[in-house]
């Protein structure tokens, strides 16, 4: 063979480890898009659909590039030349990038769990950079830098801690529940008979809630709105929610409007001004079953 067609050759292979990683990345993105439309997967893993699509696509192409790779690349070796392990270190500083991205999606506890995988993960990207020889002579700047990048890593811990870590449903409710009106689809769900109690519907129709395909119905009720979403399955219950029961479900007061969830065939959001009307809303829905 020419030493023209091995540069060929070459460059076709080179061209096909970075097309495999993005393809499978793509296929896996575009999968789950599609199975969310019909079924609201971040909504009932309890992360959000942007970190968690990005997540899973840099997990596939680095799954990809981890069996493409020869067995004896895959883990720290004496005998790794450098380039070697410089390449593995990129790979797991991926997978850190990985779970950093599920530990700020998730807004369930198992955050906590991805926030430690993120802590192994740093242990072993530090192990596999133990290998290299770095040349590095420490003078007395070290102490300063050291001491800054803890202030750094301090203050981005809190930066996470202390995030805004709200459903996207209910964000999306509350944001909602004003003067506002998002525009609706046609409804696809017949509206609850609440006339018993006094309540006039004055608007219905379907709308993407934060990721979770609802029906929302809003009510007149004494000169009040009240809104009233319906979905196939249960509204995620923000931090600081309490169980409640007949009918069971949960209840909560946000931003000064309380919202109260219960099953009704399918499950409801009633979100009105206060707990007492709420109740009392959930409770005639529930009646209606």
């Amino acid at each position: 063979m020419s030493e023209r067609a091995q540069q060929r050759t070459g460059g076709h292979g080179k061209a096909a480890r970075w097309a495999l990683p993005v393809v499978v990345a793509a296929v896996v993105v575009l999968a789950a898009v599609a199975v969310s439309s019909r079924y609201p997967l971040p909504v009932v893993i309890g992360a959000r659909p942007a970190p968690l699509y990005a997540a899973l696509a840099l997990l596939a192409a680095l799954l990809a590039i981890a069996v493409m790779a020869e067995p004896e690349a895959r883990k720290p070796r004496v005998s790794m030349t450098r380039r070697q392990l410089i390449d593995l270190m990129v790979w797991w500083a991926g997978v850190f990038v990985v779970v950093a991205l599920l530990t700020y999606a998730s807004w369930k506890a198992w955050s906590v769990l991805a926030l430690f995988c993120s802590f192994a993960v740093i242990v072993k990207i530090i192990q596999i950079g133990s290998h290299l020889q770095w040349r590095v002579r420490f003078g007395v700047w070290t102490p300063f830098a050291a001491i800054i990048a803890f202030f750094i890593v301090f203050i981005a811990l809190g930066q996470f801690l202390g995030r805004p870590n709200m459903p996207p449903p209910i964000t999306a409710a509350l944001v909602a529940y004003g003067p506002g009106e998002p525009s609706l689809d046609p409804a696809t769900r017949p509206a609850p008979d609440l006339s018993s109690i006094g309540a006039q519907l004055t608007r219905a129709g379907d709308r993407d809630l934060g990721g979770l395909p609802v029906t929302v119905f809003t009510y007149d009720f004494h000169g009040s709105g009240i809104d009233v979403y319906e979905a196939n399955i249960g509204f995620p219950a923000p931090q600081g929610s309490v169980g409640a029961d007949d009918p069971p479900g949960w209840w909560a007061e946000l931003d000064g409007t309380s919202l109260r969830t219960g099953p009704r065939g399918t499950d409801f959001l009633v979100v009105a001004w206060n707990t007492t009307v709420a109740d009392r809303i959930a409770a005639t829905l529930a009646g209606q079953e």
